[in-house]
């Protein structure tokens, strides 16, 4: 039993420190500021892509344009959620039907340049070069970001239509529950594997890797779930007692703390991917070492 214990923890001990040195080697901090900068770039083009996606589809998306904005305000600092909010709202109202359907392909292209710069930066971190044309890694960024947009769009319908749903099929099998915690824990398991989801494709489709190497749910996804959730609410409470940025750059302090959020968003991602790395190149370590332990038996018993 000891024995065993002995080994899980030079394990996680040897995972640490390869992840520190993979950390600095691959200088993850420079690259989630570089993913950051490209997903401040995708940020508005997918929020109006999505926006314009409710207008086709349901024909009057105010509704679901404010739950969007609700459940932004839930995950973003509020500075960058105000930001976010006032130029969504000034882009819709200003322009006409027309001239955002006509737009829609090109916010979609342009969203998918946050997905590009990604691929890019877990190509580094996982060490492997890309072979894939520059269609097909193009086409992919646009697909992932349209797969985005629809996780987002069941995330809204499910907080948006989840309570009534919820309340009719109560109501069938008479069980008038009204219970506002319900809805919560509602919103929170989907936020969860939403993200779950949209983590796993991530990390088993940009990088340059066989899909079989990858699995939908890993470690790396799960400590990077769970290292953004602090992050972000610690990064929220940090604003609500310490926010001195409004009082020092003025309207640019919202711009900066929208940057500050995505370069969190970027790094948590990149770690996430940097421990999916160490942890397969330590699983085919052990599995090439069995190897030639099994062939020098097989030699030694002839």
């Amino acid at each position: 039993m000891s024995s065993t214990f002995g080994e899980k923890f030079i394990r996680i001990k040897t995972v640490i420190y390869r992840l520190y040195d993979k950390f600095w080697d691959e200088d993850i901090l420079s690259r989630s500021a570089q993913v950051a900068f490209y997903l401040s770039f995708s940020l508005f083009p997918l929020l109006l892509f999505l926006v314009n996606l409710f207008g086709l589809i349901l024909g009057q998306a105010d509704d679901l344009r404010m739950e969007l904005f609700s459940y932004l305000r839930q995950i973003m600092p509020n500075s960058a959620y105000v930001l976010v909010q006032k130029t969504i709202l000034e882009v819709t109202e200003n322009s006409s039907s027309g001239k955002l359907t006509f737009g829609f392909l090109v916010a979609l292209w342009s969203a998918s340049a946050g997905m590009d710069s990604l691929r890019v930066a877990l190509n580094h971190v996982y060490q492997l070069k890309e072979t894939r044309s520059w269609w097909k890694t193009k086409l992919e960024s646009l697909l992932l970001t349209l797969i985005l947009i629809f996780l987002l769009s069941f995330v809204l319908g499910i907080v948006f239509y989840g309570w009534k749903f919820l309340s009719l099929l109560l109501g069938l099998i008479n069980l008038p529950i009204e219970s506002f915690v319900i809805l919560q824990i509602i919103q929170w398991i989907t936020f969860i594997l939403v993200l779950l989801l949209t983590f796993g494709l991530v990390y088993k489709y940009l990088p340059n890797q066989k899909n079989s190497q990858c699995n939908w749910v890993s470690t790396g996804s799960i400590t990077a779930i769970i290292l953004w959730l602090l992050l972000t609410n610690g990064f929220r409470i940090y604003l609500n007692y310490f926010n001195n940025y409004d009082k020092t750059y003025g309207s640019l302090g919202a711009v900066i703390i929208l940057l500050l959020w995505l370069y969190l968003t970027a790094l948590v991602i990149l770690i996430g991917g940097a421990l999916n790395a160490v942890l397969k190149e330590i699983e085919n370590k052990e599995t090439k070492t069995v190897q030639k332990t099994d062939s020098e038996e097989i030699i030694a018993e002839k």
